[in-house]
Order: structure tokens, then sequence, then C-alpha cells
């Protein structure tokens, strides 16, 4: 017979040895607690379920195919689209939803993008200018603030009350001119808004809601929303509330299309909502060191190389290097692409294999190592058994 399978046999004979003893000395454990009256014995607390190949029976199983990691089927894999999900859990008796982000964020422009002139309104400060020739027969200028008051009016010095909310800059001036001629005065006048008090926006980033004057020049939604609120790595949905009518619009989209850009109307309501992406993972098990879960994200796109060369992954002794599987679910089914790289060429088609959301990569245990791990429970069990059985021995001597 040949030396290696002598030893074999031999190193069994000694394992199958070990375990007729601690059988043994269990049941003489078990007899000497059930014959003692000392009341010192331990019983876990269990819950009853099944068996254990029960509970592998019912067990949800899923069909696996074998696919050699190989530079065809790596750039079929590679040409597989990189999904992101975003995560909907606003309603609390359901569910939450994972849906791709073209359809938690559809895009509604608003058809009209003219507000119109600028309507002088309740709490707008007016500014009036006129020219006046003085006694040296230099011109001076002289200035007077005209507040609108709740009724809509303006208080004019010499003109009596005027109605200004509603007006146009234009159309008051009008008016004022016109008062101006009937009573002999001076034609030579300026008229501006001083303080825009009537009209405001909101703009909520957040947990912050922030307030801000509508003003007579053009404001685009852009100019509002100030430094980047979102990470450039994900996508904000912009929503405005204007009278009876949403508008949804891509933070992304509408920074990048320079000339499609939004005016904001006076009463607007904008909010912007970072979208909630769900996590992007690899799940890394087997012979590992650890189970853990590592990030990644679309723009870095790790190879498999970086996700089993970084840290202390793989294990010389234990981790069977001719058995490295990405498995990557199908629709029915999962692919798992299978690395060897006992030959160290293979290690470049790790650096080509990019890793999904999702994949989970396994590493296999070698088989000795499994054969030691089990002789090394085995010893271990018979130990704690020996010592159970000499503490009882000293208990009931005593």
């Amino acid at each position: 017979m040949p030396r290696f399978f002598s030893d074999r046999l031999i190193a069994l004979q000694f394992s199958l040895l070990f375990i007729k003893r601690y059988i043994f000395l269990s049941l003489l454990l078990i007899g000497v607690l059930s014959f003692s009256a000392c009341g010192r014995v331990y019983f876990p607390i269990e819950l009853k379920t099944i068996s254990r190949s029960d509970r592998s029976e019912k067990q949800q199983d899923s069909n696996v195919v074998i696919v050699p990691m190989t530079t065809k089927n790596i750039n079929l894999a590679n040409s597989a689209p990189y999904k992101r999900f975003i995560i909907e859990a606003g309603d609390l008796k359901e569910p939450a939803k994972l849906v791709p982000p073209e359809v938690a964020l559809v895009e509604k422009h608003p058809t009209n993008n003219d507000p119109g002139p600028y309507l002088i309104g309740i709490g707008d400060v007016l500014a009036y200018e006129e020219s006046v020739r003085g006694t040296d027969g230099l011109n001076t200028t002289g200035s007077r603030s005209l507040t609108v008051n709740e009724d809509g009016l303006i208080n004019f010095f010499q003109l009596g009350r005027l109605n200004a909310a509603g007006k146009t800059l234009t159309e008051l001036e009008d008016l004022i001119y016109k008062k101006v001629v009937e009573t002999g005065g001076n034609t030579d006048f300026n008229l501006f808004i001083k303080d825009f008090r009537s009209k405001h926006f909101s703009v909520s980033t957040g947990m912050k809601t922030k307030s801000i004057p509508y003003v007579s020049t053009p404001i685009f939604i852009e100019q509002v929303l100030g430094e980047d609120p979102v990470s450039s790595t994900v996508d904000a949905k912009i929503s405005i509330l204007r009278g009876d009518e949403e508008y949804n619009l891509s933070y992304n989209n509408l920074i990048r299309n320079t000339l499609k850009k939004v005016r904001i109307f006076p009463g607007d309501r904008i909010f912007v909502n970072s979208l909630n992406y769900k996590k992007e993972k690899v799940l890394l098990v087997g012979e590992t060191g650890a189970q853990q879960a590592i990030p990644i994200n679309s723009f870095l796109r790790p190879s498999l190389s970086d996700t089993i060369f970084s840290g202390s992954v793989l294990n010389s002794t234990t981790s069977d290097f001719s058995q490295i599987y990405v498995l990557r679910r199908k629709k029915k089914f999962f692919q798992a692409f299978h690395l060897d790289i006992t030959n160290p060429t293979r290690v470049s088609l790790a650096n080509q294999f990019e890793m999904r959301p999702d994949d989970i990569v396994f590493v296999a245990t070698q088989p000795l190592s499994l054969y030691s791990r089990t002789l090394s429970q085995i010893l271990g069990s018979t130990g704690l058994t020996l010592q159970a059985r000499d503490t009882i021995r000293s208990e009931i001597g005593n």
C-alpha cells in the first residue's frame, strides 16, 4: 500500500478512536447527571424547531451555472449594465420598493416660462425722484419714498392717494405723470421700486426652508440653488409647486442643459430632495477571514482583483485559490464565474472583471483545512467532556 494512503488510514483510525471515546464519555456524563441529586445542571435555552436536515430541505435553492472566467466571458459580463436603484419608502403602510432612477424621477418642465412684468403689491417701497431748479440756476435732485399700504394705495404729496397695487411700474408712472400735468407740477421725475416686499418664493433643501424676495429682474432656478446641493455621484429631484401644478426636474440635467433655463414665478415653492439610492455593495463570503459587504459605486467600478486582494481576504493556508467564484443573478438562476489563480498568469483576468451591485464573491476552503477543523473540534469537545467529568466526580466526592 502506498505511504500516502497508509498515512490517511492511520489518521482516520485516530479520528474514529476519539469519536468513540467522546460518545462514551458523553453517555457516562448523562448517566451520572441523571442519578445525582446535586441539581447543578445547565440547560441551554433552545427553540424547538426542526432538525438540521429538515431545515436544509426547506430552504430556497437557486440553480447555478458555472462559467469559466475567460476573456470572452469577462467581456460579456462587463457589458451588463450597472443597475442602480432608488428606495421608495415614504408610505409606512407598504413595504419599501426598489425602482430605477428613471422611474423615481419623471421630469415635467413648465410649459410657460414667462411670468410677465412685475406687478406692484402691498409692502413695496417706491422711490420718486424729481429734478428741481434752485435759485442759483442749478438743478438738484429731490427724492421721496412711497410705501404701498395695506389698501394698495400710495400717499403722494400734492397728488393725493393713488392706487398702485396690481399695476406695473410703467402704468403707475403714466398715472403719476397724468396727475402731475393736471396739477401743473414738475414732469421731470423718475420712478422705480426701491424695496421689493410684496412677493416671495421659497426654497427647501433638506430640513431648511428659505424665503427669498421676488424682484422685477428675471430669476432662474439654478441661481437660487447655491452650491451643489448633492454629490456629483448622485442626482436630486427638484419639485416646483406653482398653484395647482407640480413640476419635477433633475438637478443634474438642469445644470448640464444651460440652453433651457427655468424661470421662477412669484409664490413658487421649490423643494430639493436627494434621491434615496440603494447602497451598492459586493458580498464577500467563504474562506475570506470575515464575511463582509464591500461598498462599490458606479464611478470607481472596482474589479475582482480590487475585491479579493484588498486587505487580508485570501489566506495562503486555508483559502482554495483554485475555487474563486463570482455569483451574479440572472433572471431565474445564478451565473458563477469561476477563476483558478493557481496559475499566476490568470490574476490578470481578475483585473479585467468589473464588479456589479449585489455580486457575491465566494472563496472555497482547502479540503485539508476542513479536515483539520473537524479534528480540532472533536479534540476540543473531548477535552471539555473530560473536564466536566472530573468536576462532577469532585462534586460527588465532596
